[in-house]
């Protein structure tokens, strides 16, 4: 068996490092394109519960126009916050994109 140089020596240790770090790299890319995915996912979970409080907030409307005058001032007074709180969702959600 030869012996190495020293040079060929510290050549074979920076590879074997360069291979390390090659490996570390595409560990990170393959975790980047995972929280993308759950970023994505978690988005499309939040803008479902948007859509669906929205739906809500449409039936809402429907059962307050047919109340009563009582009825419908207690109603209205939820439907206003029900429609605050849906735009401060929403007004939080775009800010997050940006």
């Amino acid at each position: 068996m030869n012996k190495l140089s020293k040079k060929d020596e510290f050549a074979e240790r920076l590879g074997i490092e360069m291979d390390h770090i090659k490996a570390g790299l595409m560990e990170l890319k393959s975790r980047g394109r995972k929280l993308k995915l759950e970023a994505r996912l978690e988005f499309d979970r939040g803008l479902e519960s948007l859509e669906k409080t929205q739906n809500d907030l449409k039936v809402k409307m429907g059962e307050w126009a047919k109340a009563g005058e009582k009825a419908g001032a207690d109603v209205k007074k939820g439907l206003e916050r029900a429609a605050k709180d849906l735009k401060k969702a929403v007004d939080d959600a775009a800010s997050r994109l940006k």
